[in-house]
């Protein structure tokens, strides 16, 4: 099920949550303020804390529908940006296929397993571990555990140096220029 089947669903319990919560909170605060004549003065108080708990829950569900919606447009940015660089590619077809090539011969060289692999490529292809997240519909921490487990595998220090193993050799060398990468 993807992202996107999901969203109205959330969108239509956002909506009933928030109704059945106003209803609640107007009910409280009629008798909070109506003239009902409480008997004890603790049945005001503890419809003042529901009160509060009434309205920071909608607080919650308004920074979680903030969130959602968010994330909808930074993968929808995502999805933009991966159609665009498959449209300013700089190197010819066969080279592009005989570097993809060389890529996965890396990966299955330092056993990437699939899921590996699928996130190697979108590291190296610039995405932030949010992106991934969202694009693969997982958890952030599950990423971030994945790409740890990739630059472990890889025995690269990070993003950077990940994506500076692969694109280094494609680079000219410069005069008096050393290698930073440990091959």
């Amino acid at each position: 099920m993807s992202f996107h089947s999901l969203l109205p669903k959330r969108s239509k319990f956002f909506l009933i949550y928030a109704f059945v919560i106003m209803v609640w909170m107007s009910l409280e605060l009629i008798e909070f303020f109506g003239k009902v004549h409480l008997t004890d003065s603790i049945s005001k108080l503890t419809g003042f804390v529901e009160i509060c708990i009434g309205f920071s829950s909608l607080v919650i569900v308004y920074l979680v529908f903030r969130e959602s919606k968010s994330l909808r447009k930074e993968i929808f940015e995502s999805k933009l940006l991966i159609e665009k660089l498959n449209h300013k590619n700089l190197l010819s077809k066969s080279d592009r296929e005989e570097f993809w090539k060389g890529v996965q011969k890396q990966y299955e060289g330092w056993g990437f397993s699939e899921t590996e692999s699928e996130i190697a490529t979108y590291v190296l292809r610039g995405f932030s571990n949010q992106q991934i997240a969202g694009i693969r519909g997982t958890s952030l921490r599950t990423v971030e555990t994945q790409t740890y487990t990739i630059y472990q595998k890889s025995g690269t220090k990070g993003k950077l140096d990940f994506i500076a193993y692969f694109i280094l050799p494609l680079l000219p060398e410069e005069e008096g220029s050393r290698s930073f990468h440990a091959n």
